[in-house]
C-alpha cells in the first residue's frame, strides 16, 4: 500500500534554473557534479565550490518557477492523505526560499537536503526520511527527474517514478514508472489504488 511521496525539488517540483555552465566557468574547470567535486576537492577548495554553488543555488531559488500542474497534483496527494516529503541535493536555504516563494510548507512536513546526510544516489536521505515519516521504505514513491533520483529510490527499496524531458538521454537505471509531466502523478497513485501492489509502468504520450 502506497503511504507516502518523496519527491525531488529541482527539475520535478520546480522548472530546472540553475546555472551550472556558468558555476563551472567560475570554478575554473569543468568538475561535472559540484557536490561530488567538493567532497573529493581540499577543505579550502571545497569551501569555495561550496560558495560558488550556494550563490547561484540562491539566486535560482529566487527566480524559481513551478512546473505546470505542480499545485494541482500536491492538493490531490493531500486528499488521499498521503504523506510527502522534499529530497533534494540543494542546500536548505535555498530549500525554504522556493517553499516561502510558493508557499509550499503546508505540502512538505518532511523535508532532507543535502546539510542533513548523505547526498543522493545513496540511499541515506530516503532511509533518514522513512524514519522521520514513519512509513517504511516498501510503502513509499521516489519522483524525480534524474538518474540519481531512481538510483536512490531502488537503493533504499522504494518504488521510483522518473519525469522525462525532451532532452532526456536514457540512463542504465531503470524507474518503476516514467512520466513526461508532474501531473501523471495522479494516475500512478490511481493505479496504485486499483491494484493494491506495483508493476512497471509508463503514462503519457
Amino acid at each position: 500500500m502506497l503511504r507516502g511521496i518523496i519527491f525531488d525539488m529541482d527539475g520535478t517540483i520546480t522548472k530546472p534554473n540553475v546555472d551550472f555552465a556558468a558555476i563551472e566557468r567560475e570554478i575554473g574547470a569543468k568538475v561535472g557534479f559540484i557536490i561530488d567535486y567538493a567532497e573529493k576537492s581540499s577543505p579550502e577548495e571545497r569551501a569555495r565550490a561550496l560558495e560558488i554553488l550556494e550563490r547561484y543555488e540562491s539566486k535560482a531559488a529566487i527566480e524559481s518557477e513551478l512546473n505546470e500542474g505542480v499545485l494541482e497534483m500536491l492538493e490531490f496527494v493531500s486528499k488521499k492523505r498521503l504523506k510527502k516529503a522534499l529530497l533534494t541535493r540543494n542546500s536548505r536555504k535555498s530549500v525554504d526560499t522556493v517553499l516561502r516563494k510558493h508557499n509550499l510548507h503546508v505540502h512538505f512536513e518532511f523535508i532532507v537536503s543535502r546539510e542533513d546526510t548523505k547526498p543522493k544516489p545513496a540511499p541515506d536521505p530516503i532511509f533518514l526520511l522513512s524514519k522521520k515519516m514513519n512509513v517504511h521504505t516498501d510503502h513509499l514513491l521516489m519522483v524525480g527527474d534524474y538518474k540519481y533520483d531512481i538510483m536512490c529510490g531502488k537503493a533504499a527499496g522504494t518504488k521510483t517514478v522518473l519525469l522525462r524531458y525532451k532532452e532526456y538521454v536514457e540512463y542504465d537505471v531503470v524507474p518503476d514508472f516514467e512520466i513526461n509531466n508532474i501531473r501523471e502523478v495522479v494516475h500512478i497513485i490511481e493505479h496504485f489504488e486499483k491494484i493494491g501492489t506495483s508493476i512497471t509502468g509508463k503514462y503519457g504520450a
